[in-house]
């Protein structure tokens, strides 16, 4: 039985995808999850498609261009999952947006 994160991903083709994690090693996680943030809410179409909930965050899909990324977004932690042009369109947009 596979559970609803995997279908989520199954769904919307990312369950092979990668994290944007790796490409931004110079950053803290906080400072990434601040800046994705800030990122895709540039954005004016990007909608959440799918979610779950918990006390303390969640789990999410995103669309945005015809683009969608999974996000991991809690207390403890934070990732973006998508596929590599879109990863590399975010890290570029991040590492710009952190030299202002």
């Amino acid at each position: 039985m596979k559970s609803k994160i995997d279908e989520m991903l199954l769904t919307y083709g990312l369950s092979k995808e990668s994290s944007i994690l790796p490409m931004l090693d110079n950053f803290t996680e906080e400072e990434i999850r601040e800046y994705c943030w800030q990122v895709l809410r540039s954005y004016p179409d990007l909608k959440k498609e799918d979610w779950i909930i918990g006390m303390e965050g969640g789990d999410f899909i995103y669309s945005f261009d015809d683009h969608f990324v999974f996000i991991t977004d809690d207390i403890w932690s934070f990732n973006l999952i998508g596929r590599r042009p879109v990863l590399e369109l975010l890290t570029d947009r991040i590492k710009t947006l952190a030299s202002i």
